[in-house]
């Protein structure tokens, strides 16, 4: 078991710690820092990687330590923490009966089973085509705690995003690889839409790769290669933790250390803003550089499977050239500037809406702000590098070939169209040469190093 950093306060120190969470500190390594304060409770350490301690409350986040055990019969067993969001926290697991690493998601306690769009993949076709890029559960059970009841979904572990970063782990050529994995993405979607779903949030973050021959690692082998769980203390004002809230939060788990157990597979997860094609939300949470000019501009168009595709276009440059096509940003008026830089002036019924398009272009839609050109064509070109540390040296470079250049550009421009109903269906994509061209003539197999 890794030992607690020496001189560093443990979560333990707490004046109601057990024995059971001494046992456990052995494989929890504390961060010191300074604290930050949140109804009365506060944090010794960061709090830039760690969920919201306000959070936790009734109806919020269950509380988890390393080495805690879930399910009916206590099998999925803590290992490390893999991250959080507004409505849950995952968790790296052994489980104990299949002798398997897996993801837990343990939601907060006001998402009830009905509300999650997960477990309704389980119900759809598996054998239609795509099916095997969608990540469906593998068990799904309840978790009572302090705060609540919290549905729990059990997931394969995966390795990390399709982007960015990704490329320079690759040991097979990444003009081979990443237009592969943009396929799979592809039919991923496809599947989706074929079933009248819409994602809703398709980006790169939510499309993994998959993990193999990785379930034989024993618990210091798995740390040795993602490091050992670190965590930042929390402690309350009068001293006591109240029952609802955790004794330390844990920082989530670098996977890089497991690029060589990395597939040639993808996985595309989080469904939490899927919608039938016949009954969508509002609005999306997709972030605004994901977003088409309609519903940037237009807050009363209701999203539908255009607004996929437009996301599949980023998505897929985002994969080949292994950054974003559009900057992120909070600002909806630089997306937008940017979208008229690469593909041209909006149609007018569009145009009359961007209140401050006078900011960025003029009347015809030419660009005000400089005389550098900017073009789709010469983003494909950029190069990337890898520089080795302290010097002016690439460790490593790529550049998309001139011939995938043009093919892809091309099937971008028919993804990214202003119009929502003439963007090309995932079906349709699939049949264009870029993506045809990609299709692997064998099996999966280990192509990372």
């Amino acid at each position: 078991m890794p030992s607690i950093s020496s001189g560093l306060p443990s979560p333990q120190s707490s004046p109601e710690s057990t024995s059971e969470d001494k046992a456990t500190s052995s494989r929890v390594c504390i961060l010191s820092h300074r604290p930050e304060t949140a109804e009365g409770l506060y944090i010794d350490g960061p709090d830039d990687d760690v969920e919201p301690l306000e959070g936790y409350h009734d109806k919020g986040y269950h509380p988890v330590k390393i080495g805690d055990c879930f399910g009916p019969s206590g099998q999925y067993c803590v290992q490390h923490k893999l991250g959080h969001g507004g409505f849950a926290t995952v968790w790296l697991c052994r489980d104990t009966q299949h002798g398997r690493y897996v993801a837990v998601k343990v939601m907060i306690a006001e998402v009830t089973s009905d509300k999650i769009p997960d477990l309704a993949l389980s119900q759809l076709d598996l054998d239609v085509p795509g099916a095997e890029f969608v990540v469906t559960p593998l068990d799904h059970f309840a978790l009572d705690g302090p705060n609540g009841t919290h549905q729990c979904l059990v997931t394969p572990l995966l390795g990390p995003r399709v982007a960015p970063d990704l490329w320079h782990h690759m040991k097979q050529d990444p003009d081979v690889m990443l237009p592969r994995l943009a396929r799979q993405a592809t039919q991923a979607l496809n599947f989706l839409h074929k079933n009248k779903i819409c994602h809703g949030d398709f980006r790169p973050a939510n499309i993994l790769v998959r993990l193999i021959n990785i379930d034989h690692l024993s618990e210091n082998e798995l740390y040795a290669l993602i490091g050992t769980p670190m965590a930042v203390t929390v402690r309350h004002v009068s001293g006591d933790l109240p029952t609802l809230s955790p004794k330390y939060l844990v920082l989530q788990a670098n996977l890089a250390g497991l690029s060589a157990y990395l597939s040639d597979q993808i996985a595309v997860i989080d469904f939490g803003e899927s919608y039938p094609f016949s009954s969508p939300p509002e609005d999306l949470g997709i972030p605004d550089h994901y977003l088409p000019p309609d519903l940037l501009l237009d807050e009363r168009l209701a999203p539908g499977p255009a607004a996929d595709l437009w996301a599949l276009g980023c998505t897929l440059f985002e994969i080949r050239q292994q950054h974003s096509l559009f900057q992120a940003t909070n600002d909806p008026d630089s997306v937008l500037a940017h979208i008229v830089r690469l593909f041209g002036k909006l149609p007018e019924k569009l145009w009359d809406k961007w209140e401050s398009r006078r900011d960025f272009f003029d009347d015809q839609g030419r660009w005000t702000r400089s005389s550098r050109s900017f073009s789709l064509e010469e983003d494909l070109k950029r190069e990337l590098k890898i520089f080795r540390a302290e010097t002016s040296t690439p460790r490593s470079s790529m550049t998309t070939p001139e011939a995938q250049q043009k093919l892809l550009a091309d099937l971008l421009y028919k993804l990214l169209r202003y119009e929502p109903d003439r963007r090309l269906t995932a079906e349709q994509a699939l049949e264009h040469k870029w993506l045809k061209d990609s299709q692997p003539s064998t099996g999966l197999d280990i192509v990372w190093s």
